[in-house]
């Protein structure tokens, strides 16, 4: 049997440890102490460098998601308003361009001898009830009409019926016209009392009626 030691050659008269007796020696004790006392501080430093921050992150992301939704809900319900304004200016330009569509054909087609007092659109909504049951059919849509009311001066050898009838030929072939009315009724009658020596006016009625598409 041998023994081993090592003599410690910086420090004359001591004999050098080894690891295991850094910390089984007389004072290994303070020293684990200190050595815990390190990585306890070590690991510290790590949780309070690394853990903690992204924590105090996500504990904040948690805390603004009731804040986050009611701003969503609010931003979608100013979306919905905007697409439900946004749908009815549409709907409103769409209108505009047609009447103005409309009124450039009247413009176009009306004869000087015929003057135009009246243009009303008329829509008609079929009575409201319970939805029809499955495999029946589709209530009706609503009736759209368009009213003319004219008036034209009957004069000696004026023949005012070819100018009417041309006036409504020219006016359903206008492809502003044609492809949204069809002609529903006309009608010609003289005013209900004259005074003599005034003019005498025709006034002259005519229904269009709008196309189911």
């Amino acid at each position: 049997m041998s023994a081993r030691f090592t003599i410690d050659l910086q420090r004359p008269g001591r004999v050098a440890q080894t690891w295991q007796e850094w910390f089984t020696g007389p004072a290994g004790k303070r020293r684990v102490v200190f050595f815990a006392l390190a990585g306890a501080g070590v690991l510290l430093l790590i949780l309070v460098g690394g853990i903690l921050p992204t924590y105090w992150r996500l504990s904040d992301d948690l805390n603004a998601l009731p804040n986050l939704r009611r701003d969503l809900g609010a931003t979608e319900n100013d979306l919905t308003v905007l697409r439900t304004n946004l749908a009815a200016l549409t709907q409103e330009a769409r209108r505009q361009v047609r009447w103005a569509e409309l009124l450039n054909a009247f413009t176009q087609q009306t004869p000087p001898t015929l003057k135009l007092v009246k243009l009303e659109a008329i829509r008609v909504a079929p009575p409201t009830g319970p939805p029809p049951p499955a495999g029946q059919p589709a209530p009706p849509r609503p009736t759209g009409t368009l009213r003319i009311e004219a008036v034209t001066e009957q004069l000696a050898g004026s023949p005012p019926l070819l100018e009417i009838a041309q006036f409504m030929a020219g006016l359903m072939r206008d492809p502003s016209v044609n492809k949204r009315f069809t002609l529903q009724s006309w009608e010609i009658k003289p005013p209900a009392a004259v005074a003599e020596g005034a003019r005498q006016l025709l006034n002259v009625s005519i229904v269009l009626a709008e196309r189911q598409s």
